[in-house]
């Protein structure tokens, strides 16, 4: 391994590290506040959005000589209005269920993109159908008495969670045509989370109409819960996972970032004191070896969707 490489695997590391800790930043938001969803989405974006600015212009210093290159900013600023959506419902999920349940119910999204990939008129292997039939077996045995009438498990949060993997897998699909030979990614995620951070516009308006304005964070846990998720678990991320798939090609990327979901359920043992019955671990190996066996040599454009744009959980 050379420097290069191992620059690479460093980097994407790093964003899978702060990509795990979504859902864990969102419940110590919600554990020490009266946040609503909505209220979470605003701080994510007040805060990430300047950030990332200021972050490409950073990384662009010392290129002023360098031809800027022209990028599809309308379909991109596009593109970050449906990740907003994509992050609203996360929220929303992420407020009902144990982290633990969302962190593995999220990671059907690559059998949706397998499906959806078909609705674009793409083949589908018979290594996606095999993947797909084993995210199906995981999600069955993940959710704790599925067939029981889901007990101790809100129906809505289960529900909110699959509508934010089929949401997230339509952003993918759609992303990867939009950035598809785009060279500045890290120019194209300001662009983006700039469509985003249109919601933040919308919101505050609305709500002022029924409100004095957008909640204030109340103390200091939810600041630090609030910059966390913005700055550990958005900026760093996408910037890392951008500069590791450089070094390293999208394939074998996303194949080391898988590590995301495991270090989540760790931090949701260790951190949220949850607990995972033997079957929800025998469910959830289900669902990463489904995710694993899309990330191996593509042999369809239908296979190769899931490589066209970075991870972004939630």
């Amino acid at each position: 391994m050379n420097r290069t490489q191992r620059d690479g695997l460093l980097f994407i590391l790093v964003a899978a590290a702060g990509y795990s800790f979504f859902a864990i930043f969102t419940k110590f938001i919600y554990d020490n506040s009266t946040f609503s969803p909505l209220d979470i989405l605003v701080w994510r974006f007040v805060i990430s959005a300047p950030i990332t600015w200021l972050a490409m212009v950073w990384l662009r210093r010392g290129q002023s000589g360098k031809p800027v290159e022209r990028l599809p900013r309308g379909r991109l600023i596009a593109m970050g209005l449906l990740f907003g959506v994509v992050a609203m419902v996360a929220f929303f999920a992420v407020e009902r269920l144990p982290v633990s349940l969302y962190t593995v119910l999220i990671y059907t999204y690559p059998a949706m993109v397998a499906i959806g990939a078909i609705a674009f008129g793409e083949r589908l292997s018979g290594r996606g159908w095999f993947a797909l039939g084993l995210t199906l077996i995981g999600v069955i045995l993940t959710v704790p008495n599925l067939f029981q009438g889901l007990e101790g498990v809100d129906p809505l949060g289960v529900v909110l969670v699959l509508t934010n993997a089929v949401t997230y897998a339509l952003y993918i699909l759609l992303s990867g045509r939009v950035v598809k030979g785009v060279k500045n990614l890290s120019a194209a995620s300001a662009w983006s989370i700039s469509g985003s951070f249109i919601y933040v516009v919308l919101l505050v308006a609305f709500r002022g109409l029924q409100s004095d304005a957008t909640t204030i964070p109340p103390n200091i846990n939810v600041w630090v819960g609030l910059l966390g998720l913005s700055v550990i678990s958005t900026v760093i991320p996408i910037f890392s996972f951008y500069a590791g798939m450089s070094r390293l090609g999208a394939p074998r990327a996303s194949i080391i970032s898988m590590i995301e979901p495991v270090l989540t359920l760790v931090w949701a043992v260790l951190i949220q004191h949850e607990t995972l019955e033997w079957i929800q671990l025998l469910g959830a190996g289900f669902i990463l070896a489904s995710v694993i066996l899309l990330q191996l040599r593509r042999e369809t454009v239908a296979d190769a969707a899931l490589d066209e744009s970075p991870p972004v959980t939630g």
